[in-house]
């Protein structure tokens, strides 16, 4: 493969259908540049307008808690920040890509060696879903104690047509917002024509999702079963994280 990122992604996918746990070595797969206050992440980003995935290190602010190895934000937080203009802050996300042809583990390597890469800018606005590398949230843990509410399962249609269904919290958009707002859907399965596939757990912008029902009693799994928009033989082929 031309792309040897795109090997990266599957190999990723490949792990969270077999049920994975662990990550057996961050500084190939996720890792950066080690910072004092910061250090540098590779996530995967669908990108409105663009065909295949995109990976980025992005870079995140260090946070101290106690057993989450590089602890930081989750990916929706991180995300959903609202642009501050007196700190120069656009909307826009400053992202360092690897080469088309250049493997993960060694682009990974030297941004931790030193080695100097050209930023994007990324409009934070155009990300319809963003994944990352590692086994599990590394803010879950604070997640969990301060949910305002417990975790529900959810079918959801984005609004390019595919249909999935995970766990998340019922968090709304604010009225006449403008911003970026994200939601965190947990184990979430992509249900396509040919079949259902796991993925890791997914941010996903609101504005990306047009159609959303909680399944969490029988009655509403029930209509689920019975409403077009939902059934899996109505959604898109395409696969939510696309890697050619």
């Amino acid at each position: 493969m031309k792309q040897p990122h795109f090997v990266h992604v599957k190999e990723h996918l490949e792990r969270v259908r077999d049920g994975y746990s662990f990550i057996p070595d961050p500084d190939a797969i996720y890792l950066g540049l080690q910072e004092e206050d910061h250090f540098w992440e590779l996530v995967g980003l669908r990108l409105q307008g663009c065909p295949v995935v995109v990976l980025a290190a992005l870079k995140f602010r260090r946070m101290d808690r106690m057993g989450v190895s590089d602890s930081r934000q989750s990916l929706a937080t991180y995300l959903s920040a609202a642009p501050d203009p007196e700190a120069g802050d656009s909307g826009r996300l400053t992202a360092l890509l690897p080469h088309k042809d250049q493997e993960v583990s060694q682009f990974l390597q030297g941004l931790r060696a030193g080695r100097e890469f050209s930023p994007v800018s990324i409009d934070r606005l155009r990300v319809e879903v963003a994944f990352d590398f590692r086994a599990d949230n590394p803010s879950a843990v604070r997640d969990l104690k301060e949910a305002a509410a417990p975790l529900k399962s959810h079918y959801f249609r984005t609004v390019d047509g595919h249909v999935l269904r995970g766990e998340s919290h019922q968090v709304e958009a604010p009225l006449g917002s403008t911003g970026a707002r994200f939601l965190a859907v947990r184990a979430p399965e992509q249900l396509l024509p040919q079949g259902v596939i796991r993925m890791p757990t997914l941010f996903v912008a609101h504005r990306f999702i047009s159609l959303q029902v909680d399944v969490t009693d029988d009655g509403a799994r029930l209509a689920v079963r019975n409403w077009v928009p939902f059934l899996s033989g109505t959604a898109s082929r395409e696969g939510l994280i696309p890697v050619g």
